[in-house]
């Protein structure tokens, strides 16, 4: 390549170039002065030593081009064009320490480039720059047919925190790439805005999230769980989904808000005919304590047995001497799971009260096996 067209500068400028491999560090910075002199007349001779071996020498010449700037900027743009894969990567690299319009225009047009890995980092640089004149671009990248483009581009934009772009961001999650979508979703954690939860929460739905072996839905249910109370309403809503497993995540993530707000919603979702949606409510029951008592008691009188059964385990996690008062009048249910369930809890609670009762069903003949637990719960409370 033809750095001059003066025979005298090009002595110099080779001899400069030697001198930037000069192990005096003095030479080397007064070589880079020299460089910065000359301007737009040594770039290309810098640009071509991007090639070399030499790590030192290339990170100084690369800072040295970034000093210089537009001047340095058609010599880099030519060899994007015009030299090996290598090298026209840490152009780019270079491109994105620098400012200004023209440099964008550049960047803009490696974003089009036929090399996949080439239009990824053109989307890195840009992110890197801040610009926020190249969201048009990278909303146009979103589309690109390779998958790591879309996941630099959708990152790129998620660091200018644009609310006109979020629509855009939204529909990586429905991406037929679950990097993609893992991409997307991130992005939208870190930005945390709360016009994104109605979509966040919808994803839910969507049964691909649970295919990707690498537990994508998880991540996914943490981004939503990092709203906080922000995704109450929606989270209520799922509630209501036909899928068990949207019931069972919404559930999940209500449970650590405790809002008394959602108490009915749990309620409903205690009599949900899928059993593991019903004890991940009875388990966000749970967490209100004896404020969740009313809600157990009336499934206490259900004719559904399971969910006495769970009731009653519930009253022994709660406790407190109304749990007891419950338990006691279930010792008397239909059902022996029920009433085994009823002795275990008064069992954990040790209240002295139970004992009387106790004792009459561990000297009663007609059910061995009630009668053998109902010995062990006396033994339990008894100890010191």
């Amino acid at each position: 390549m033809t750095w001059f067209s003066d025979p005298k500068e090009g002595i110099e400028i080779k001899r400069l170039l030697g001198m930037l491999s000069n192990p005096d560090l003095k030479k080397r910075n007064q070589a880079a002065r020299e460089f910065l002199k000359l301007g737009e007349k040594g770039a290309s001779a810098l640009v071509a030593t991007l090639e070399t071996q030499d790590n030192d020498l290339r990170e100084l010449v690369a800072r040295i081009l970034i000093r210089l700037g537009n001047k340095a900027l058609p010599a880099l743009h030519n060899t994007l064009s015009e030299s090996s894969l290598n090298k026209q990567d840490e152009v780019i690299e270079i491109l994105g320490e620098m400012k200004g319009k023209e440099v964008l225009e550049v960047l803009f047009q490696v974003l089009k480039n036929s090399e996949y890995r080439q239009r990824i980092l053109a989307a890195k640089m840009l992110a890197k720059i801040g610009d926020r004149q190249a969201t048009p671009q990278l909303l146009v990248a979103l589309s690109d047919s390779d998958p790591d483009v879309r996941i630099a581009a959708v990152i790129a934009l998620g660091k200018f925190r644009d609310p006109e772009t979020y629509l855009n961001i939204v529909d990586l999650l429905s991406d037929v790439e679950i990097n993609v979508r893992l991409a997307a979703v991130k992005v939208l954690g870190e930005i945390k805005a709360p016009s994104t939860i109605p979509y966040l929460v919808d994803a839910l739905q969507d049964s691909f999230w649970g295919y990707d072996k690498n537990n994508a839905i998880q991540t996914l249910v943490n981004v939503i769980a990092s709203f906080g109370k922000n995704a109450l309403s929606e989270l209520s809503k799922a509630m209501k989904s036909k899928d068990p497993n949207v019931r069972r995540y919404a559930i999940s993530l209500l449970r650590p808000l405790r809002e008394p707000q959602m108490m009915g919603a749990l309620e409903m979702a205690f009599y949900d005919t899928n059993y593991d949606v019903a004890e991940n409510a009875l388990a966000a029951l749970l967490e209100f304590g004896e404020g969740a008592l009313p809600i157990i008691a009336k499934a206490l009188v259900t004719s559904n047995e399971w969910l006495r059964e769970k009731s009653v385990w519930g009253l022994g996690e709660i406790g407190g001497e109304q749990a007891t008062i419950y338990l006691l009048e279930m010792l008397g249910d239909e059902a022996d799971s029920v009433r085994k369930e009823a002795i275990s809890s008064l069992k954990k609670l040790k209240d002295p009260h139970a004992l009387p009762t106790l004792r009459a069903i561990a000297s009663a003949r007609d059910n061995r096996e009630i009668s053998r637990l109902a010995r062990q719960a006396i033994a339990a409370i008894e100890a010191p």
